[in-house]
C-alpha cells in the first residue's frame, strides 16, 4: 500500500510502503469482520431491550429524528464497543488503540520530523475475548450508513434507479493539543489522504447497498497519526454534514486513540488493568459500607422555614 501525504506546512510528497500492521508482537490474520463507525439519524433512539428490539423503542427527544449521529457498534454487535455509543470503555477509558506501522519491520519516520513515527488504529476486538481475538473484528475500518433496529437509524434508502437527496460529508473540527495540525489524517483505499487540517471536509461516496436493498455508506478509511515518545493519548473531534439539506448537522464526536491500554477486568477497582492488593484494600476500607438509599424510609422531621 502508498502513502501520499501533502503535509500542512509545506508542500510535501511521501510515499513509502506499507504491508501487513502487526499489534504487540504478532502479526494477526484479519477476517471479513470489520467495525465501522456509523453514521446515521435520530441519536435518542434506543431500544427498549437489545436483546427484543422489536418490541419498540424509547425516544428521549423525538425533535431530532433528522439530526445526523456518529455512533460505534451497537451491543447486539459481535464486537460490540464498550461504552456504545461512544468509542470508549463503559467507564470512560480510551478503548482505540493504536498500533506503529512498520516497512520491513522498520518504523516509519515523519519526512519534516524523525522523533516522530506513524501510527495507525489496526486491531481485533470482540466481546468474549477483548483485545487482540483472532476470532474478533478489526477496529476501526471505515464508515458505514446506520441500518438499525426498526429503520429508526437509516438514512433514506431510495430505490437502485434512483439516487437519494442526502450527500454526507466528514469534517475534521479539531485534534488534540499534544498534535502538530499535519500529525493526522485518515487515508483513502486508492491512498489518497483526507481531512488533513481542521475545517477540511471530506464527502463519502454513496453506494447502492445490494445486501441492504438501499443506498447507503460504505468507505473504507484509515486513522494515521505521526507520534513521538510523548504522545500516549490523542483524540480527533469530527461533525457529520448533509450537503443535500436533507438532515441536520451532527454534534461534534470526540474520537480517542491510545498506545497503550487498561482493559477492564472483573475485579481491578482502582482500574490500573491489575487485581492485587491496593483492590482488596479498596474493599477493606469501605467494608460494611452501604449505597443503598430508600427515600420512603427517611424519618419525618419538622421544617421551621415554612411560612405561616
Amino acid at each position: 500500500m502508498k502513502i501520499s501525504f501533502l503535509s500542512a506546512v509545506s508542500v510535501l510528497a511521501l510515499t513509502t510502503a506499507i504491508p501487513a500492521i502487526t499489534w504487540g508482537q504478532e502479526a494477526h490474520t484479519h477476517g471479513s469482520a470489520v467495525a465501522h463507525l456509523h453514521i446515521g439519524i435520530n441519536p435518542t433512539w434506543r431500544p427498549a431491550d437489545w436483546n427484543r428490539p422489536e418490541e419498540g423503542p424509547t425516544d428521549s427527544d423525538p425533535t431530532d429524528n433528522n439530526k445526523l449521529w456518529l455512533f460505534s457498534m451497537p451491543p447486539t454487535h459481535q464486537a460490540a464497543t464498550p461504552g456504545w455509543p461512544n468509542w470508549e470503555h463503559a467507564n470512560g477509558n480510551t478503548f482505540l488503540v493504536l498500533s506503529p506501522v512498520h516497512e520491513d519491520d522498520e518504523i516509519i519516520t515523519k519526512p519534516s520530523d524523525p522523533n516522530k513515527t506513524l501510527y495507525t488504529c489496526d486491531f481485533l476486538y470482540s466481546k468474549d475475548g477483548g483485545y487482540g481475538d483472532h476470532d474478533g473484528a478489526e477496529h476501526l475500518d471505515g464508515w458505514s450508513s446506520a441500518f438499525g433496529p426498526q429503520g429508526a437509524w437509516n438514512l433514506a434508502a431510495g430505490d437502485v434507479n434512483e439516487t437519494p437527496a442526502w450527500n454526507i460529508s466528514l469534517r475534521r473540527e479539531r485534534i488534540s493539543g499534544n498534535l502538530e495540525p499535519d500529525d493526522f489524517f485518515m487515508l483513502l483505499p486508492d491512498d489518497t489522504p483526507v481531512l488533513e487540517a481542521d475545517d477540511n471536509t471530506y464527502i463519502l461516496p454513496k453506494a447502492w447497498l445490494a445486501d441492504e436493498n438501499a443506498w447507503g455508506i460504505h468507505a473504507h478509511t484509515g486513522f494515521y497519526f505521526w507520534l513521538d515518545e510523548t504522545d500516549n493519548e490523542i483524540s480527533v473531534v469530527l461533525s457529520a454534514h448533509d450537503a443535500g439539506g436533507l438532515y441536520q448537522r451532527s454534534a461534534e464526536v470526540a474520537i480517542r486513540f491510545a498506545k497503550t491500554i487498561v482493559q477492564p477486568v472483573a475485579g481491578d477497582l482502582n482500574n490500573d488493568g491489575i487485581v492485587d492488593i491496593e483492590d482488596m484494600r479498596i474493599v477493606i476500607e469501605n467494608w460494611g459500607l452501604s449505597g443503598v438509599y430508600d427515600g420512603a424510609n427517611q424519618e419525618e422531621h419538622d421544617r421551621d422555614d415554612h411560612e405561616d
